[in-house]
C-alpha cells in the first residue's frame, strides 16, 4: 500500500501500532492511565495546593532537630550535608583570576549586576527586564502574564496567547544563583547575596505550591533546586543569609522534593533526561538536608532511578539517548553534579555509572572543534545550560568537556583557559595541582549512537548514520557537518523553537530533512511527525566502511513505499580535499534534492553554474557538483512564505537567522550518483 493511498485515519492507526511496538505496551498503558488520572482529578489530589506556611519546618525534620530558625541554622552549620566547597568558603578572587582571566571575570560581574537590577538572561542569548521585584510569571516575548489560579496538572504547556511555556520557565531555573555566587567570589560585594535572597523570596511569594506554570515540570523543579543549593552554600557566611531565610529555603526545598517524588514515574516514561534531573534534584535535597524525615526515601528512590537511567540512556559508546549535543551537555551537567555531590557526602555512585558518564564526556570531547570549543548544532537545542559555571559563550562546550574529562581521567585534557572554572568549582584546587595534558580528538566511530568523525589537519567532519532504538529528534539520515579552522562551514540548522504558532512552517522545517545536509527524495522527508516530539517510522542504517580518511554508510528511510530507494553516502578526505558522493539505488523517476547549509558569508555561483564559492574569514571554500544528468543549482537564504521555508539557521533557542542554503535539484531516473567536491584555499 503506497502512502498516497493511505487515508489519514489509516495512517494514524499505523502510527499508533508502531508507537506501541517501539515504546512498548507498558509505556502505552502507563501513559493512558496517567491521562485518565489527570482528567478525573485523581492525579491532582496527590499535590495539594495551599500557602507555603501550611507546612512548618517542625513537620519536615526528624525528632530532635531544632526547628526554631536560629537554632536550625546553627544545627546546619555543624551537621548539614557536604557540598563542593565548605559552606561559605569560596575560592579566593586571586585564585579565580588566575583560572579564568580578565574577560571572563568582567562577564561574570556584568551578568550578575544585571540580575541585581532585575534583568534576566534568557537562553544565554538575550536579556529582559522583569522588574524589581521581578514578575516571575511574565513572558517577555509575548508580553502576556501567566497565572497561579490553575493546578499544574491542568496548566497548558503551549498556549497561543501566552506562548511557549519554556519562556516563563527560563528565569525560574535560577541560573542567576551561579552568576551571583561567582561575582560574589570575585568581589565579596554583599549586593550579590542580597539580590539572591530577594529573588528567592519574590519567587516564593508568586508561586504557591502546585499552582501555575512553574510547578508543571519536575525537571524544572530539579534544576531550580540545584541553583538554590549552590546559592545557600555560597552565601552561607553573608549577613543576608539570615536564620529565617535558611529555614524558609529548607521548607521550600523539601516541598519541591516531594512534588518530584510523587510524579517522577511520568518523567521516567518520557525516556529522556527529565528523569535524571528529577532524580538528582531529590538526591540533592536528601544529601544536603539529611535532617529531613523523608531524606532517605528521596535519596533511595533518586539513586535507583539515576543508576538505571544512566545505564539505559548513555549508550555503550558514550553517546546519548536524545540524539542532541546540547541535551548531551545537560545530561553531563546533571551527572557531574550528582557524582561529585555523592562523593563528598560519602555516598559514591556505582563504578559503572561513573564509567558511563566518563564515556559520555569523551564522546563530547570527540565531537568538539578544539579551536572554537563548539560542537555540531545537532538535534534538539532548547537553550538549556544547567550549570553556568563559566563565562564561556553558550556555544563553547570546553567547560563541560574539561570537567567531564577530569572526572574520567583525573587530568585536564584541554589546554588551560577560562573554561577551567567549572572544574575548579566542582573539584576544587586539587584539580590544578598538576599541569594540563592536552590531547586532540581523532577520527572515531560511535556505532551505538551512530556518530562518526573523520579528522584532517585543518578540517574535520561528523556524519550521522544510525538505526534508532530511541526517538529520533530530527530527520537527518546521513547528515554531514564540516568544520575548517574553527568554522562550522557546513552545518545543521538547529531547532529554533518547540512552539511557534506564528510560524508553524519554521517550527517543522528545523526538525525535518530540509534543514540538514543530506538528500531529499520525492519532495519530502521519509518520516512523519506523529506528535510534537515523535517521528515515525524509525529508520535503520548501516556503516559499510570507516577508515582514517574514508567513510561509507547507507540508510533505508526511503526504502519503503512510495520511494523504494536506498541512499548510500561516501566521504573521502584526500590531500585536503573532501569528496561526498551520494548514490541513490532504485528504479523509475524521482525528484531529488541535495542540500548544503553554508556558513553565512559572501558566496557566488561559479564554474558555469556547477560550483559555489564561499569567502570565509580564513580563505575560500569551493563546492563543485558533479552529476551525470542535468540538475538545477540554486541558493536560498531566509525564505519564509506560506508554501516554503528555506535558508535559516538557529544557534540559540527561539532565534533564527538567514543563511545560504545550496540546493541541487532535478527530476531524474534512478539509479543516480552525485558528487560534491569541497576544496579550501588560503
Amino acid at each position: 500500500m503506497s502512502v498516497a493511498t493511505v487515508s489519514s485515519k489509516q495512517m494514524r492507526t499505523l502510527q499508533y501500532l508502531e508507537m506501541a511496538q517501539r515504546l512498548g505496551l507498558h509505556w502505552v498503558a502507563y501513559r493512558g492511565a496517567y491521562s485518565l488520572r489527570r482528567k478525573t482529578g485523581l492525579l491532582q489530589r496527590k499535590f495539594p495546593t495551599s500557602d507555603w506556611d501550611r507546612v512548618t519546618l517542625a513537620d519536615l525534620v526528624r525528632p530532635g532537630v531544632p526547628s526554631e530558625p536560629s537554632a536550625y541554622k546553627a544545627f546546619r552549620g555543624e551537621k548539614g550535608g557536604a557540598f563542593f566547597f565548605p559552606a561559605g568558603e569560596l575560592p579566593t578572587a586571586g585564585e579565580l583570576e588566575k583560572v579564568i582571566g580578565a574577560d571572563a571575570q568582567a562577564r561574570a560581574v556584568s551578568v550578575a549586576d544585571d540580575y541585581c537590577r532585575g534583568r534576566f538572561l534568557y537562553f544565554s542569548s538575550e536579556s529582559f527586564d522583569l522588574g524589581r521585584p521581578p514578575n516571575w510569571l511574565l513572558n517577555p516575548y509575548t508580553g502576556g502574564t501567566h497565572h497561579t489560579r490553575t493546578h499544574w496538572c491542568d496548566y497548558p504547556t503551549f498556549s497561543p496567547e501566552l506562548g511557549d511555556i519554556k519562556e516563563v520557565w527560563e528565569p525560574s531555573r535560577f541560573a542567576c544563583a551561579y552568576w551571583l555566587a561567582r561575582a560574589y567570589a570575585l568581589t565579596r560585594e554583599e549586593k550579590y547575596p542580597q539580590a539572591f535572597w530577594d529573588l528567592f523570596e519574590s519567587w516564593a511569594s508568586q508561586n504557591p505550591p502546585n499552582l501555575g506554570p512553574n510547578w508543571k515540570c519536575g525537571q524544572e523543579t530539579g534544576i531550580r533546586l540545584f541553583g538554590w543549593a549552590f546559592a545557600l552554600y555560597a552565601f552561607w557566611n553573608s549577613p543576608s543569609t539570615t536564620p529565617d531565610r535558611v529555614a524558609s529555603m529548607a521548607r521550600l526545598m523539601a516541598i519541591q522534593a516531594e512534588r518530584i517524588y510523587h510524579n517522577i514515574d511520568f518523567a521516567i516514561s518520557q525516556k529522556n533526561n527529565h528523569s535524571m534531573s528529577e532524580a538528582i534534584g531529590m538526591m540533592t535535597v536528601a544529601l544536603l538536608f539529611p535532617e529531613f524525615r523523608e531524606a532517605r526515601k528521596w535519596f533511595d528512590r533518586g539513586e535507583h532511578i539515576l543508576e538505571s537511567d544512566v545505564r539505559r540512556q548513555i549508550y555503550d559508546d558514550g553517546s546519548f539517548v536524545q540524539h542532541s549535543t546540547n541535551y548531551h551537555r545537560v545530561m553531563l551537567h546533571d551527572c557531574l553534579w550528582s557524582i561529585r555531590l555523592c562523593e563528598v557526602n560519602g555516598r559514591p555512585l556505582s563504578a559503572e555509572l561513573v564509567r558511563r558518564v566518563g564515556l559520555a564526556a569523551e564522546w563530547l570531547f570527540e565531537m568538539m572543534d578544539t579551536e572554537s570549543g563548539s560542537v555540531p548544532n545537532y538535534g534538539a537545542n532548547d537553550g538549556a545550560l544547567v550549570l553556568p559555571l563559566s563565562s564561556c559563550p553558550y556555544e563553547d562546550f570546553r567547560a563541560t568537556v574539561q570537567a567531564g574529562m577530569y572526572l574520567k581521567e583525573k587530568r585536564r585534557a584541554l589546554p588551560d583557559g577560562p573554561w577551567n572554572e567549572m572544574t575548579r568549582w566542582l573539584y576544587g584546587s586539587d584539580a590544578f595541582s598538576a599541569a594540563a595534558e592536552p590531547r586532540k580528538p581523532t577520527s572515531r566511530r560511535f556505532d551505538a549512537g551512530g556518530y562518526y568523525t573523520v579528522r584532517g589537519a585543518d578540517s574535520w567532519c561528523m556524519v550521522r548514520c544510525h538505526s534508532y532504538a530511541d526517538r529520533p529528534a530530527h530527520v537527518d539520515m546521513l547528515h554531514v557537518d564540516l568544520w575548517h579552522r574553527g568554522e562550522n562551514v557546513l552545518s545543521d540548522s538547529g531547532s529554533y523553537k518547540y512552539f511557534a504558532p506564528e510560524s508553524p512552517g519554521a517550527e517543522k522545517y528545523f526538525k525535518d530533512i530540509r534543514a540538514h545536509n543530506t538528500v531529499e527524495i520525492g519532495g519530502r522527508g521519509p518520516l512523519d511527525l506523529a506528535s510534537r516530539f515523535l517521528w515515525l517510522p524509525w529508520p535503520e542504517a548501516r556503516v559499510i566502511e570507516h577508515g582514517g580518511a574514508r567513510w561509507v554508510g547507507e540508510h533505508d528511510g526511503y526504502a519503503r513505499s512510495p520511494w523504494h530507494v536506498t541512499h548510500r553516502r561516501m566521504i573521502e578526505h584526500v590531500g585536503g580535499v573532501w569528496t561526498v558522493s551520494d548514490e541513490l539505488s532504485g528504479h523509475g523517476e524521482q525528484l531529488v534534492t541535495l542540500r548544503w547549509h553554508l556558513a553565512d558569508y559572501p558566496y557566488r555561483i561559479d564554474e558555469g553554474g556547477k560550483a559555489i564559492v564561499v569567502d570565509l574569514p580564513k580563505g575560500t571554500m569551493t563546492l563543485l557538483f558533479v552529476s551525470p544528468v542535468e540538475m538545477k543549482l540554486s541558493v536560498k537564504r531566509g525564505v519564509e512564505t506560506a508554501g516554503e521555508v528555506s535558508g535559516w539557521s538557529s544557534r540559540h533557542y527561539r532565534k533564527k537567522t538567514p543563511r545560504p542554503t545550496v540546493e541541487l535539484t532535478g527530476r531524474v531516473t534512478l539509479p543516480l550518483s552525485l558528487s560534491t567536491r569541497i576544496n579550501f584555499h588560503d
